[in-house]
């Protein structure tokens, strides 16, 4: 019997708000015949809209609480610091380990923190495979365990794509002007080319492990269109108004590139795939791309989230699904408990989401069992204790999050680091919890880190959100008015929660007041006019509520949330169709909406449709329990279909949740008066003032020191020693310490100092060091270099076939461990390197550049030497005429025929 196969696709960021119009210019034809041949619809997203904890979501079924990936970074606690969500850290099975485990062979590529690299079933090359080097003198570096098996790493690190490899063919179709781009000033063509290499490296090593290596499941996920996306879709048009003529004319091609370049490569992965194979491509989010981009990105490590969008795309295809069909109101949690039913196992029931059977043309029965996690087998989780040592690895992806603005930069004290780690997973999980309606438990945590940092205004509105939604009202309000003007106050959030509480005390007129001023100063939020629409109704405002929730569907018209609140207003009404309409609308688009559930029950009940008003009340029940009123509902819809047995049941379940609710009634009124200790909190203009200083953006103006030094660099063996030898007898200021003394390979010294391979982990080392001092800095600590201080940069370039060579035969005098590589491996990857040193060095501002010719200098040095004295200030250069006394041609060794770098 043929094995069933299943490959999962992730493009973080897909939209069909942006997709559709694509589709409809012929712009993605694999797409476009994917959907015709099978079944699509919305995905709804989870809160909070973070990519690790929302697509390990997908991989397991489950909430991040139960999961344990509560965002980018954790303190590590084995090295100091914080570190990336690692597959240590996951504390459930994902799809592959419940697979290997049932005999299915799955290769996972690029998953969200899946390093260290499990040992299942199959191939796993992880998250931190772009973090793949090469360091001159070395070779490949390889964090261990970002693949595995252990033996592929060095056939697939050549598969790494660097971004200086990238070519004017791959820039041209997503930047048609870029040959006009000033690169020395501009850095987003570098951020592109980032971005791009980070791509072709993904689809470089899925490609070769489909093609290679067998599987039933394989999942492959891309970062592509959410990385492009939030570097370039303002630029995207229509045009917004803070952006230039120029700039939008430069960058508006951007992110419909990336999108068709999704395209391409989704038609190479359907061909290896092959026919007999199911295929789901899925993302976890939308991105905003129209009329309600955000203008500004709010200064928190969450703060990119804004740009997300409520809900992402599905897409699904193969035999056994449905062709040219929608569904509605699927989520992320529902992709992993999907995959287990294409390969007839069964769901775990202590997963969160369910299969999407609607897409299937003939369902099996869903089989189930209490927790695949209870289940022995070879499943390849780490053992409890293992520790991860992709330092290296870490650091760099680390770099990527700060720069993407997910995660806070706080230098390099270790202690900092991990604190602010520590908070933010703790800020993560609560406000997973507080969106699962789980206020109590979430209080803990936001009570917690708002104590420790008592000057993060999101940490006192999500306390105080808890706290109304736990029934301290009161003390919601104390928090309020201790942290806010809430007459002039800009948070809208914070004069929302704040009109809530003022009601339920009993204090109508102020809390109406409230909302009337938050309604006055409505920006362009759904959310915030749909709280509005929620008070607004509870209140019997109808008819204004109805406004309300009609505003937010003006601005948005996806919003789930709206679309049950004017569900609520027409169940109110007795407009019975229009309350069905509108609680289909809510569902269809976020199924997980007891009180949509519950009006559609109530509507269709109400005309007489007592079938479908019992899968409506089971479902609310399904999703909320102890609904009271839901049960009352089916309580009267089975007696009127004659079945007294369930009748009774619901009758009885009534009786228990009115008792239990009195008792919910009386702790609610002894939590309404009750009071806690609060921290110290200033004012909202010094929340702020500290908030900038804390997170200072790459915009804002780094404070100079006044030095500037002088620096040597180049790779290894490319004449660094010599010119050092040449500054140190012109009369500069050499700091070197003798450590590595003068050998037969450099037999008039190196002039290094060995401190400088620590400057990444201790910056304050040039401190104390003098001005215009000359310094030997290999290439790879050059964007180590604290920008506080100014450099003038001295690259030595020399042909990197002889660099190769010197270095081959150096290691070989010495006997040590270099680079296990043939010589044109080697070659390549220095070639990299260098170029990487250079785009680097292109776009630092506080490195002055000039590039010194080795070849030219030993043979005719004067011309070199020229160069130097007019890059040079006046007067750092005392002996001039000394410079060249050094040089001896006969150290030149390796000479290639040509001297061309």
């Amino acid at each position: 019997m043929k094995k069933k196969k299943v490959l999962l696709i992730g493009w973080d960021g897909a939209d069909w708000e942006h997709i559709n119009p694509l589709l409809d210019a012929g712009l993605m034809p694999t797409l476009d015949s994917f959907v015709n041949e099978g079944t699509i619809g919305n995905l709804a997203t989870l809160h909070p809209v973070l990519s690790p904890m929302l697509w390990n979501s997908v991989a397991t079924g489950k909430f991040a609480d139960k999961h344990g990936i509560h965002g980018f970074i954790e303190p590590d606690p084995q090295w100091g610091g914080a570190r990336p969500f690692s597959s240590t850290s996951r504390t459930t099975k994902a799809l592959w380990n419940i697979f290997s485990q049932n005999g299915i062979r799955s290769n996972v590529i690029n998953w969200w923190a899946s390093h260290p690299a499990e040992k299942i079933d199959g191939v796993v090359t992880t998250n931190l495979f772009n973090g793949v080097s090469f360091e001159p003198g070395k070779g490949w570096h390889i964090s261990p365990g970002t693949i595995y098996p252990e033996e592929l790493a060095g056939e697939y690190a050549k598969l790494k794509f660097f971004p200086h490899e990238i070519s004017q063919e791959h820039i041209l179709p997503f930047i048609p002007n870029a040959a006009n781009i000033d690169q020395e000033n501009d850095p987003r063509l570098f951020q592109f080319s980032n971005d791009f290499s980070d791509m072709m490296t993904t689809h470089s090593i899925a490609t070769a492990v489909m093609e290679n290596h067998p599987w039933e499941f394989m999942a492959v996920y891309f970062t592509g269109i959410d990385h492009f996306a939030h570097s370039f879709m303002c630029y995207h048009p229509p045009k917004m108004e803070c952006i230039s003529d120029a700039d939008f004319e430069m960058y508006k091609d951007v992110v419909t590139g990336a999108y068709r370049f999704h395209d391409l490569m989704l038609a190479r992965y359907l061909q290896l795939a092959g026919d007999d194979t199911t295929v789901i491509l899925c993302s976890d989010h939308g991105f905003e791309s129209g009329a309600y981009r955000p203008v500004a990105t709010p200064r928190e490590p969450s703060g990119p989230t804004v740009w997300h969008r409520q809900y992402g795309i599905l897409a699904m295809k193969g035999e056994g699904i449905k062709k040219d069909e929608r569904i509605y109101g699927a989520s992320l949690i529902d992709i992993g408990p999907t995959i287990l039913q294409l390969f007839g196992l069964p769901i775990g029931e202590d997963m969160d989401g369910r299969p999407l059977l609607e897409a299937f043309d003939q369902p099996s029965e869903i089989k189930t069992i209490p927790s695949w996690d209870e289940v022995d087998g070879n499943h390849g989780m780490h053992p409890e204790g293992t520790t991860v040592r992709s330092l290296k690895s870490s650091e760099e992806l680390l770099k990527q999050f700060i720069a993407l603005g997910y995660v806070d930069d706080t230098g390099k004290d270790k202690e900092a680091i991990a604190k602010s780690a520590e908070v933010e997973s703790k800020y993560n999980l609560g406000r997973c919890l507080i969106w699962q309606s789980r206020p109590d438990e979430a209080l803990k945590l936001f009570e917690e880190i708002m104590f420790a940092e008592p000057w993060e205004t999101r940490f006192i509105v999500h306390a105080a959100d808890a706290y109304q939604k736990c029934g301290y009202h009161k003390q919601a309000i104390r928090l309020l008015e201790e942290a806010f003007d809430l007459d002039t106050t800009r948070n809208l959030q914070a004069t929302i929660i704040y009109a809530k509480s003022q009601i339920a005390i009993g204090e109508i007129d102020k809390g109406l007041n409230h909302i009337e001023l938050s309604a006055s100063r409505l920006p362009k939020q759904p959310k915030i006019a749909c709280e509005i629409g929620d008070l607004l109704l509870k209140q019997r405002k109808t008819e204004k509520a109805e406004a309300a929730y009609k505003l937010a569907l003006s601005l948005h018209s996806e919003f789930a949330g709206a679309w049950q609140g004017l569900a609520q207003v027409y169940l109110r009404l007795g407009q019975n169709q229009n309350c069905v309409d509108a609680a289909f609308n809510a569902v269809n688009l976020l199924y997980r909406l007891p009180k949509s559930h519950f009006c559609l029950g109530a509507a269709l009940a109400r005309s007489g449709d007592y079938e479908r008003a019992v899968v409506a009340f089971k479902t609310v029940v399904k999703f909320a329990p102890n609904f009271r009123h839901a049960h009352r509902w089916l309580s009267i819809v089975y007696k009127q279909l004659g079945d007294s047995v369930s009748a009774d049941f619901h009758d009885q379940k009534v009786i228990f949740l009115s008792v239990t609710r009195t008792e919910e009634k009386n702790i609610e009124n002894q939590r309404r008066d009750t009071l806690f200790d609060l921290p110290a909190i200033v004012s909202e203009g010094e929340r702020s003032a500290k908030e900038i200083k804390e997170r200072p953006r790459p915009s804002d103006a780094v404070e100079k020191s006044g030095k500037t030094f002088v620096l040597v660099s180049g790779l290894p063996r490319s004449g660094t020693s010599l010119m050092m030898q040449m500054l140190d007898v012109g009369g500069m200021s050499v700091l070197s310490d003798g450590v590595r003394e003068a050998d037969t390979d450099n037999p008039k010294g190196y002039f290094e100092w060995e401190a400088i391979k620590q400057i990444g982990e201790s910056p304050e080392l040039l401190n104390d060091a003098d001005d215009a001092q000359v310094i030997k800095v290999i290439s790879m600590l050059l964007q180590k270099m604290p920008k506080e201080h100014d450099y003038k940069v001295i690259f030595m370039m020399r042909p990197v076939e002889e660099i190769a060579r010197s270095q081959q035969k150096m290691i070989d005098r010495l006997g040590t461990d270099g680079a296990d590589l043939e010589l044109d491996d080697l070659i390549r990857g220095l070639r990299n390197h260098r170029n990487g040193s250079d785009r680097f060095l292109r776009q630092a501002k506080h490195m002055d550049v000039l590039k010194v010719n080795y070849s030219d200098l030993i043979d005719s040095g004067q011309a070199e030497v020229e160069k130097l004295l007019e890059f040079l200030p006046d007067g750092y250069i005392k002996d001039p005429e000394k410079l060249l006394s050094v040089v001896d041609s006969s150290l030149y060794r390796n000479r290639s025929k040509t001297s061309a770098s």
